[in-house]
């Protein structure tokens, strides 16, 4: 493989770079399109479920699940900019060829970033406020800002162990008198015993659920707090950020250069950048997904769920850029480097992520199935039939088992679909619809469970956010040339003969 930038038609100089974009117009009036009627969706649907709504506290569940419905559009929209630059940190390590032809794309969407720290600001904001006399957050869709609304047992267990308790007393006194004259002390000094050791361990239950439920209303929980969510919000927005700015900045250097050498020097600093990114987006990203949607889950905690939702955001964020680049691969500048190979591979690649997608989500429920813990099993339970008949999200599990999973297995396995770029494109896309029904998995069933369909404004905020994220993706994507010309000596050589 040649070490520099060969020009198209082998000249032996840098090929110019290619200014000319497609016609974006489509994806402009599908972003308003969206951004439209999803609102619309929103904002009708959850009237008619506060309407619906009877009682003080299920009055608090519908205004509160206008901003659960809203997270479940930031998360899978988030998805994009964070995944795009996994994807591209990996196109600088592997140098590989999809890598390469969706670098565009994929730099588009990281800068889309401050967009969504904009839209991060109403749940910042739901978080912080809070009322001052129930030290509560009314809008906030965390449990745990909201202390009055948290499940609280301490009064009826505080009743159940004092009624074991007085029962454990009279059992005690009953066997002194049975056994007065039997002149069993040892037996009799075991019950007493017994009394004094349940009523210490009462005590210092109590005590801990006091101290617990104090530090809950006063904010200070821990990692799941106020100050524990925006600080974490803020270093997982800066690291992205940070990494995203040198990405792109030495990328355009890299792209914009004439000279061999500084091509080869560019793509180096960006591979060595992207090394070091790769480790700390891992650990930013485990951060993220466990404060933003874990936490929507009293007790509930899964190793597996940030590897699930780092996956999600890999399918999603591909099948995106994929979706968009068979618009284009017939047209220059990629018509004179596109080889049926490139194509083949990105679609194995989708695969591979919807495989993975699949072994990381049986995992997780096997290990909670194995485990049957009290403080986990919840999860499936909302999402399954926790009051003894199937819900509606017990459906919604059994269509991702078959459309998430099983249909785009089967449709990826053959190589008529993989190398045909409309029906490719149609897999892409559906792709995109079904991590977004995975996304709302997550994140809607946190909620009470109302009388209507409040699922609908889940749908309306993912329609609505993508809409107005869409109209900012095509306005970075116009700023560069849409494909890095001086960089085609990657592609590897020998495509001419389909290896």
């Amino acid at each position: 493989m040649s070490t520099h930038p060969a020009a198209p038609h082998g000249t032996g100089h840098a090929a110019p770079a290619h200014t000319d974009q497609p016609n974006w117009s489509a994806y402009t009036r599908t972003g308003v399109i969206l951004a439209v009627v999803g609102w619309a969706v929103f904002a009708i649907a959850g009237f008619l479920n506060l309407g619906a709504a009877e009682g003080v506290e299920a009055k608090h569940d519908a205004k509160a699940r206008f901003f659960v419905a809203y997270l479940s559009g930031y998360t899978y929209w988030l998805s994009l900019p964070i995944g795009a630059l996994a994807l591209l940190m990996i196109r600088y390590v592997a140098k590989t060829s999809w890598g390469l032809l969706l670098t565009r794309p994929l730099e588009a969407a990281t800068r889309t970033l401050p967009l969504l720290v904009l839209f991060f600001l109403p749940i910042a904001a739901a978080v912080a406020f809070k009322n001052h006399e129930t030290h509560e957050a009314p809008l906030s869709p965390y449990w745990w800002s909201n202390p009055f609304h948290a499940h609280d047992d301490h009064g009826a267990d505080a009743g159940h162990d004092d009624h074991a308790h007085a029962k454990a007393e009279e059992h005690a006194k009953g066997d002194d008198h049975a056994q007065k004259d039997g002149g069993h002390e040892i037996n009799k000094n075991r019950e007493k015993t017994e009394v004094l050791g349940k009523r210490m361990l009462q005590k210092a239950v109590e005590v801990q659920k006091a101290a617990e439920r104090k530090e809950r209303e006063e904010g200070i929980y821990g990692f799941t707090s106020v100050p524990g969510f925006m600080i974490t919000s803020a270093v997982c927005f800066t690291v992205w950020g940070v990494l995203i700015f040198f990405l792109n900045r030495w990328g355009k250097e890299t792209s914009d250069a004439t000279d061999p050498s500084r091509v080869d020097a560019g793509l180096e600093k960006l591979k060595n950048i992207s090394s070091i990114g790769l480790v700390l987006y891992a650990i930013i990203n485990t951060a993220a997904c466990t404060m933003w949607v874990m936490s929507l889950e009293p007790g509930w905690s899964s190793t597996m769920f940030p590897v699930i939702f780092t996956v999600n955001t890999f399918l999603t964020t591909f099948a995106f850029c994929l979706a968009l680049f068979l618009l284009i691969a017939d047209r220059p500048p990629f018509k004179g480097f596109m080889r049926p190979k490139f194509q083949l591979d990105m679609a194995t690649l989708m695969l591979v992520f919807t495989l993975f997608w699949s072994y990381t989500s049986f995992s997780q429920f096997m290990l909670i199935w194995i485990g049957n813990l009290p403080e986990e099993i919840p999860f499936y339970l909302k999402r399954s039939n926790e009051s003894g008949d199937r819900s509606f999200w017990w459906y919604v599990s059994a269509a991702l088992i078959a459309l998430h999973f099983a249909l785009p297995f089967l449709l990826l396995l053959f190589r008529g679909i993989k190398l045909h770029p409309k029906r490719l494109r149609v897999v892409a896309l559906y792709l995109l619809v079904i991590c977004g029904i995975d996304v709302i998995w997550w994140i809607a069933p946190s909620a009470p469970p109302s009388k209507f369909p409040a699922f609908l404004m889940d749908v309306g905020a993912v329609l609505g956010v993508g809409g107005l994220w869409l109209l900012y993706f095509v306005y970075q994507l116009k700023q560069r040339p849409i494909f890095p010309d001086n960089q085609a000596f990657l592609l590897p050589e020998g495509h001419e003969h389909g290896h």
